[in-house]
């Protein structure tokens, strides 16, 4: 039997109000590295899929400049968002329907940069395994990347707002296989400037 076909697909597409400016661009120095937030944010999913989806809006001509002349250019395929401005529910059904042929879709957002590979590896593992929603977890509390199988493609496409996929976990709660996170990167987002301190 084939391996399952996991679909990557990072949210870069908000609008970053609460921050001041787009956030995604922010420079951001971790793990001895200085370079933009979104660039931070991209690592570990490359470190583990050979071609990754990012969902833009079309006038961040300033964002698209920038992964387009990124070193790894040619492993991003950028999905434009049309209706981004309706909620991050927009973004998450732009890039499914440009992948609907999946076997599974793995959600992840933009303004995370502390998410451990070993944790998108593990939730592409499990989806191949044929598990049908992931989702981690450290000391009780639930964050991203978020996993769901192709089953889930005619509950995710009407969705909208900007609740994401939320009703759909809590609907299929007992059905969600949970992976450890070795910290908090999992839900620890960018939204403040003061959230770029490195702790």
């Amino acid at each position: 039997m084939a391996a399952q076909s996991i679909c990557p697909i990072l949210l870069a597409a908000g609008q970053a109000r609460r921050f001041g400016s787009d956030k995604l661009l922010h420079v951001l120095s971790y793990q001895d590295e200085c370079k933009p937030l979104i660039l931070h944010a991209l690592k570990p999913w490359l470190e583990v899929f050979s071609q990754v989806n990012v969902v833009i809006r079309a006038d961040n001509t300033a964002l698209l400049d920038l992964l387009n002349q990124s070193p790894f250019s040619s492993r991003l395929t950028l999905i434009t968002a049309e209706d981004a401005h309706q909620g991050m529910a927009a973004s998450l059904v732009s890039g499914i329907k440009a992948n609907q042929q999946a076997d599974g879709w793995l959600i992840g957002l933009a303004d995370m940069p502390f998410i451990q590979s070993s944790v998108i590896e593990e939730s592409q593992a499990l989806l191949q395994d044929g598990a049908v929603i992931t989702q981690p977890e450290y000391k009780g509390r639930r964050g991203h990347p978020v996993g769901f199988a192709a089953a889930f493609l005619p509950q995710l496409l009407p969705l909208n707002g900007d609740k994401g996929a939320r009703d759909i976990l809590s609907a299929s709660a007992s059905r969600i296989s949970h992976i450890s996170s070795p910290d908090d990167g999992i839900y620890r987002d960018i939204d403040m400037v003061d959230d770029t301190a490195v702790v």
